[in-house]
């Protein structure tokens, strides 16, 4: 989790992270076993380095030549100059191949001492023109000598293995960033592709293109949105022949009930019409709203509810007396305002049908733009709360013995997918009553 947050969700990015994270370890195990055996690397490079310098020295004063001085040596008396043994260790081997070679009899050499030397220290020097090491020599018929050399080990500097690695993980990151990012943009589009079914009214087909299994999953999804689109099509065309050949026989029962003589009758047989009437008008909103266009207008939630409440209040003037309404100026949306109107205007109705005590409508900023529709009725069951709004769904009879044609919700679930927004429910806890809920986008 922490990982992904310190590179990113993108795959281009996780992928070039992993692989500058595979060179700084590699270069880290390489740094560790270097360092394991720093002490034995340091001892061959200054052996080797001093063995180079310091023979040819003690050959020419072995043989009373005269050495050419330049400021990497200089030659004292050896009262002069005494090796402190914190600092210096004597080296005996090295005095032997020496003398082996120049032919000196008494030579004593010294290099810094390894225990108290670090890979920083020998860079440093190596920057200021390299350690020295030191040897007292006693040439035939003369007087000792200290000798101070100061050697060059061919040793890279530190920064610039620094900067090397750090320009070849940059360079990994960008170059593996890019060629995943080429690679995967089909899935990207894939994904956008996907998310636009059922906000759109046309499903849109993607490009088969990139490695061979994201073509496989373009195509294979190509052809799942052209059956998908098909499928829409036929249930809009039912609905639409369903609505049209049903208003021809329901105007015809309309006229022919008026002939009935007995008023009960009659008035039964009118609302009974009248509920077909809401049936076919739901069922035609519905199929409707899967053709409407995205909402581009900007809509406050505080006058969309005062339409809302309004018609209601028209249709039932007593209505006004139960109802609570907790504004916000600020809160923005969205919205294609007839349909989120009545949206609102559906819950508002539906929680004022199922009780008889007061209803509240509170909308809020916080932490993005929401309307509430409480109520205080039986409240719903677990079924109807897991996915409010499923079609003819009505909940218990305690919710629906009124007549209501159980597409109420449906519609203000289908207006909120239309928007973007989600429809949520939840009963009260420790108390009766419902809570339903939609939550939109900020902008």
């Amino acid at each position: 989790m922490v990982g992904r947050k310190l590179i990113g969700s993108r795959l281009a990015l996780q992928v070039g992270g992993l692989a500058v994270l595979a060179v700084v370890l590699s270069n880290i195990l390489t740094v560790v076993f270097f360092f394991g055996d720093r002490n034995e690397i340091i001892r061959t490079i200054v052996n080797a380095e001093t063995l180079a310098r310091l023979t040819p020295v003690v050959t020419s004063l072995e043989r009373g030549e005269v050495v050419g001085l330049d400021e990497t040596i200089s030659i004292r008396p050896a009262a002069t100059w005494t090796p402190d043994p914190n600092a210096w260790q004597e080296a005996p081997l090295l005095a032997s191949q020496i003398m082996a070679t120049s032919g000196g009899s008494s030579l004593r050499v010294f290099t810094p001492r390894i225990s108290a030397f670090t890979f920083g220290d020998l860079f440093q020097q190596v920057q200021k023109g390299g350690p020295e090491v030191g040897a007292i020599l006693t040439p035939r018929d003369q007087q000792p000598l200290a000798i101070l050399i100061r050697i060059q080990p061919d040793l890279p500097p530190p920064l610039a293995a620094l900067i090397a690695t750090l320009i070849s993980g940059v360079l990994i990151t960008f170059g593996t960033s890019f060629l995943i990012g080429r690679m995967t943009q089909p899935l990207t589009t894939l994904a956008a592709a996907s998310e636009n079914i059922g906000q759109s009214q046309r499903i849109e087909t993607v490009p088969v293109r990139g490695p061979l299994e994201l073509r496989i999953a373009a195509g294979a999804f190509n052809r799942m949105a052209q059956r998908i689109s098909q499928l829409l099509d036929r249930q809009r065309a039912t609905l639409w022949a369903l609505g049209h050949d049903l208003r021809t026989p329901v105007t015809a029962m309309r006229i022919r009930l008026e002939l009935v003589d007995d008023d009960e009758t009659r008035d039964r047989l009118r609302e009974s019409v009248r509920e077909i009437e809401r049936v076919v008008e739901d069922a035609l909103f519905l199929a409707r709203s899967d053709l409407a266009t995205a909402p581009t207008q900007i809509a406050y939630l505080d006058e969309l509810v005062e339409k809302a409440v309004a018609g209601l209040i028209d249709a039932n003037p007593e209505s006004a007396s139960r109802l609570t309404i907790t504004k916000n100026p600020k809160a923005r949306i969205l919205a294609r305002s007839n349909d989120m109107v009545r949206a609102i205007r559906n819950l508002i109705h539906n929680a004022l049908r199922h009780t008889e005590g007061p209803v509240q409508v509170i909308v809020s900023l916080d932490p993005t733009p929401a309307i509430e529709v409480g109520d205080w009725g039986p409240g719903l069951p677990a079924e109807v709360l897991a996915a409010p709004g499923e079609p003819f769904v009505r909940g218990d009879q305690a919710r629906s013995a009124d007549g209501s044609t159980g597409l109420g919700l449906a519609i203000v679930r289908s207006i909120a997918e239309g928007h973007k927004a989600k429809l949520s429910a939840k009963n009260r806890s420790g108390e009766s009553g419902t809570v339903m809920r939609i939550d939109f986008d900020r902008i």
